[in-house]
């Protein structure tokens, strides 16, 4: 029984499978983060060239006089490192080293969106061999956490999604050929969308936990709180059919209900798309009620790695059954 439950926990984590199917998860995560550095560029002139509130060497005062320089060792980002090196000059905190910075991240967003686009260029074949390969994502992820280590203060929830979303799809390589693509498996590709599917009920389990525990969603004024703040809204509810008490209220009771029971049903081969669909829902009100659109998108995405359909549950069954079989006949005839 023991043997059996290790091979199936094996399984679930390391059983070879398809690279094409975090396509999806890739592709729609490297637009997410291209668009976030792209929205982060009117920041830089506000906040972190030399002498804006967040420019290195206020953050570096403020850590001294609130003695947290221990507690910041760890935040750790290639801009911190140049301005640190070029202290003193018109290079460090310049605006236009942070907006090239945001310039690279685009294109390794874009590099990890369009690998085989890239590959019908014509590139050399040691080149095309890299951006086939874990080195997209994983310069992707670590230049991401660059920037969101450098703006930690000014951080807001979609930063540790989505660094710890990127590193967990960093762990499997792209695929560039089509033809053969379907034919590459690999235990790096099931490990990264387990991760990413874990994080995703992790998070949604927290979230859920996190609402039921608040008053605001027990008075069916959570709906109505999202769209609060003035300055955050993406569009403005008031003098609308949203302020009617049971719109809001439903609104409310539909947000505290569908993310959990999403979650339940995602794992639930028979009802996965139900599930998944019912935490798309979740996100696309949650996105358009309190304008954290990237957020909401991100957790969308990685919720599509949760559990397996059945045809390609069936699939892995019969490739290892055949496997099996294969093995047994070669000893036999040996």
């Amino acid at each position: 029984m023991n043997r059996l439950n290790g091979s199936r926990w094996t399984a679930f984590w390391l059983a070879p499978s398809a690279l094409t199917r975090l396509d999806f998860v890739r592709q729609a995560l490297g637009i997410v983060t291209a668009i976030y550095f792209i929205a982060s560029w009117s920041d830089v002139s506000t906040w972190y060239q030399q002498g804006a509130p967040a420019s290195s060497s206020n953050l570096a005062t403020f850590f001294r006089t609130a003695e947290l320089t221990s507690d910041a060792r760890w935040m750790v980002s290639p801009l911190f490192v140049w301005d640190s090196i070029f202290a003193g000059s018109r290079w460090s905190e310049s605006a236009l080293i942070y907006r090239l910075y945001l310039v690279i991240g685009v294109v390794l967003a874009v590099l990890t969106v369009f690998p085989k686009q890239l590959q019908q260029l014509g590139l050399p074949a040691r080149l095309s061999g890299l951006l086939g390969g874990f080195l997209p994502s994983l310069l992707l992820w670590v230049w991401f956490v660059g920037w969101a280590n450098r703006i930690v203060l000014l951080a807001g929830i979609v930063e540790p999604l989505l660094s710890v979303s990127l590193a967990a799809l960093a762990i499997a390589p792209c695929c560039l050929n089509r033809v053969d693509a379907g034919q590459r498996s690999s235990w790096t590709a099931t490990l990264s969308r387990r991760l990413l599917a874990v994080q995703a009920t992790l998070i949604g389990g927290l979230t859920s936990a996190t609402m039921i525990a608040s008053p605001t969603w027990w008075n069916g004024m959570g709906a109505y709180a999202l769209v609060a703040p003035t300055q955050d809204r993406l569009f403005d509810v008031r003098g609308t059919f949203f302020e009617t008490p049971w719109v809001y209220e439903l609104t409310t009771f539909l947000l505290v209900c569908a993310l959990p029971l999403g979650l339940i049903l995602a794992w639930q081969t028979n009802f996965r798309r139900l599930g998944i669909g019912l935490i798309l829902a979740w996100c696309v009100l949650i996105g358009l009620l309190s304008a954290n659109v990237l957020y909401a998108a991100t957790l969308g995405i990685i919720a599509t790695t949760l559990g397996d359909d059945k045809t390609l549950d069936h699939a892995s069954a019969g490739a290892n059954g055949a496997k099996t079989l294969d093995g047994r006949n070669v000893a036999t005839n040996s």
